[in-house]
């Protein structure tokens, strides 16, 4: 059997497989809501926030909607260059939940969200804390559903992906390359039970632990220089044979993470290589066989091969869009312009893999 044979029935293997899971993921996308007890001021928001002026408003206009379950919304200011501050203080005169953490010098050995993330823990008062990113739009449904499966469940920690907002070509060439690996790689609803630490997931976006368990673990201390610290927090769980889960969010929870192309790029060629347990190598692997799984097929198979091939291919971003809430049309459409994409944020996270320093938000990591 040639070197062409042996890639053309891996190519098949691979699409059946990630068509699969995406079908699976598809039919199980939202967990199901129990009966939910709720007390009063139960959930303390955590949200660490570093020039993020004008995210600000969208989070707190839908927090502030939210019923008392939340007893706190706590906002670290890491030493913000923009109106951060101000926001806060401005929102904090119309909810009396809402408070402002001024950020102290980074210590050495940290890295920025982390240490904002633990110092926001230790002044939570909450029986849940639910960390946030300042540019996620939340309301009740997202939170109550996951406060139920945190119950339900015994869950140490819940964590949705958003539903990603996308309005540029270079967002839907790169921010959908997201929702495209996890949808189609992890069986999200059975993830938990697959006994591999890299087979797991979470969004720092919204993670909901229980303080319990955070206390005694300290997540965030424990991983304070991992700069994909949500991936290696849920590893770090699994490990431990805690119980999480990970979700496809409902609508209502929203996020728009980059606004361009180099964005996207300088933003999530940080955390490509640990989509995939950390392995650049790993990687490598899916962009071949994403970008060129379908030529070794058609030269092994010319009457059958392609065709077989490009239907699932495409009926497997169907799949991934309808459990994603986004446009099929749109996903189909930017599929090729997707392909180059996803190279070209390979070689940028591999670049910067190699010369190990990259840099976010003015530091770098």
């Amino acid at each position: 059997m040639n070197i062409i044979k042996i890639l053309a029935i891996l190519s098949l293997l691979i699409i059946i497989t990630r068509w699969s899971i995406a079908l699976f993921n598809l039919i199980t996308k939202h967990p199901k809501k129990g009966n939910l007890n709720k007390k009063e001021g139960e959930i303390s928001v955590l949200v660490p926030a570093r020039n993020e002026a004008h995210n600000l408003p969208i989070l707190l206009n839908g927090l502030i909607k939210c019923d008392n379950t939340i007893g706190e919304i706590l906002i670290y200011d890491d030493q913000s260059e923009d109106e951060t501050a101000s926001e806060v203080k401005i929102w904090a005169r119309y909810d009396k939940r809402i408070r402002l953490i001024e950020g102290n010098v980074l210590p050495s050995g940290w890295l920025g969200k982390n240490h904002a993330c633990h110092q926001l823990a230790d002044q939570a008062k909450g029986k849940y804390l639910l960390y946030l990113d300042a540019d996620v739009k939340v309301n009740q449904e997202a939170i109550d559903l996951a406060l139920s499966r945190m119950k339900k469940d015994q869950l140490s920690l819940f964590s949705f992906f958003p539903i990603q907002e996308m309005r540029t070509p270079g967002e839907w060439m790169l921010v959908a390359q997201v929702n495209i690996i996890l949808v189609s790689l992890l069986p999200m609803a059975i993830a938990s039970f697959i006994p591999i630490s890299m087979m797991v997931a979470a969004n720092g976006q919204f993670m909901m632990f229980d303080s319990e368990i955070y206390r005694k673990y300290l997540f965030h201390k424990e991983l304070r220089q991992t700069a994909v610290e949500d991936v290696a927090i849920a590893q770090h769980i699994k490990k431990k044979r805690l119980k999480l889960h990970t979700a496809l969010a409902p609508e209502g929870l929203h996020c728009r993470m980059y606004s361009s192309y180099r964005e996207a790029l300088s933003g999530l060629s940080r955390s490509a290589r640990f989509f995939f347990g950390g392995s650049m190598a790993m990687g490598w692997v899916y962009v071949f066989f994403s970008v060129l799984g379908w030529w070794p097929v058609m030269l092994s198979y010319p009457d059958w091969g392609l065709p077989f091939y490009l239907s699932l291919l495409v009926t497997m971003r169907i799949f991934v869009s309808l459990a994603s809430h986004q446009p099929i049309i749109k996903n189909l459409i930017y599929l090729p312009l997707q392909q180059i994409g996803l190279v070209h944020l390979f070689i940028q996270a591999t670049l910067q893999h190699i010369n190990r320093k990259t840099t976010w938000k003015g530091r770098t990591i």
